[in-house]
């Protein structure tokens, strides 16, 4: 659906907002398109934290997200949402592809520059968008592979080449006087976005050995991946082992090593072309594969598949696996991540500061004590 506008009211309170925020602090709602194609409604506003917005916050003034993964709060949304952010200190431009590519809707966002609005920009979930995103990812892992200067120089003039495309995929909106609606919304039924939940107990042996052995073939230090089918509780190899760079795999690639993402989000990917009993399997280098807060935001915390690490040293020996599935636990401490992130800029003196500070990283820990050990059969 194509925007046409934003109602004046709508960049005014949320300027207004942030201004009274002030520290950069970004503000984010739901905004929805009526039938003539402006955005005359939102959600109720949201403050950013100390990491930015918080989706799931944000995501929670409209829709189920307790216990839930990211996904399965975004299949509860209707089809004429869009997500609205301010841009404190710089203008509405977007020059990135990731929020379309995970929420799957229109993004909006309001330049802010001396508490003024500073123009409004949206990109929309465009084919071609999701192909630069892909193409991006691709040529950010070649890079990895150069061995020489030269290489390497000539891959990073490709990146800035493709860098460039980027300052076109935004569009400017009008700001329009409007009268403020109530929006109308109602939670579908449960079966209609719940994923179904799956329990791992073992991996197939010859696939743990295929990733670690490919994880050794490429420089070391860098993870591998692959999707797993779960059958009773067993996890088979069933997608391409995708190669990643340090401590990360490509989202958009590991997605496509199992079945044809071309031109859609991953939020698409995820919804209709991934089923809900596969599993992410990667490798960490040097470890025993025991995981922390990011794996379990790369798998159930977002996308609702368990995720699992193969931990192994640099003579190939396995050192172990877990696997965090998906559980209420894990969208618990997400939601406490994001609110601690908000309490902190109430703090007043340095010692609740600190506690806030440690509470943060409590959290992270917390995440790794959800990791449960699985043999390699």
């Amino acid at each position: 659906m194509r925007i046409k506008g934003i109602a004046d009211f709508i960049v005014e309170d949320m300027v207004k907002r942030g201004n009274h925020l002030s520290q950069g602090r970004p503000v984010g709602a739901l905004g929805f398109i009526n039938e003539q194609g402006y955005i005359d409604a939102i959600s109720e506003l949201v403050d950013g934290g100390i990491s930015g917005l918080p989706q799931r916050m944000m995501l929670s003034r409209l829709v189920k997200t307790e216990g839930k993964s990211l996904l399965e709060a975004l299949n509860q949304l209707p089809d004429n949402i869009v997500i609205i952010i301010t841009n404190p200190g710089k203008t509405g431009i977007i020059v990135d592809t990731g929020g379309i590519n995970i929420f799957g809707c229109p993004i909006v966002k309001i330049g802010v520059k001396m508490g003024q609005p500073a123009g409004v920009g949206a990109i929309y979930p465009k084919e071609d968008y999701f192909k630069l995103a892909t193409q991006a990812e691709k040529i950010q892992i070649k890079r990895l592979t150069a061995k020489t200067m030269e290489e390497e120089r000539e891959i990073l003039r490709k990146m800035s080449q493709r860098k460039l495309k980027y300052l076109e995929i935004c569009e400017e909106l009008e700001i329009v006087d409007l009268e403020k609606r109530d929006y109308k919304f109602k939670v579908p039924p449960t079966k209609e976005w719940q994923i179904p939940r799956v329990e791992v107990n073992s991996l197939d042996e010859d696939f743990a050995k295929s990733l670690v052995e490919k994880s050794l073939e490429v420089e070391r230090g860098r993870e591998v991946a692959a999707i797993g089918k779960i059958k009773d509780g067993h996890v088979l190899q069933q997608g391409e082992i995708v190669v990643g760079g340090m401590g990360y795999v490509p989202s958009r690639m590991l997605a496509s090593s199992y079945t044809d993402i071309s031109g859609i989000s991953l939020r698409e990917a995820y919804q209709t072309k991934i089923p809900h009993d596969v599993v992410i399997v990667h490798t960490h280098p040097g470890a025993t594969g025991v995981m922390h807060m990011g794996d379990a935001m790369a798998g159930p915390g977002t996308w609702g598949r368990p995720i699992i690490a193969i931990g192994h040293d640099k003579e190939g020996e396995i050192k172990g696996a877990t696997t965090l599935e998906l559980a209420p636990k894990i969208a618990e401490l997400a939601d406490e991540y994001e609110e601690v992130g908000q309490r902190f800029y109430q703090a007043e003196t340095p010692t609740e500061e600190a506690k806030i500070r440690k509470r943060r990283f409590g959290i992270a820990q917390e995440y790794t004590d959800l990791c449960k050990p699985i043999e390699i059969i």
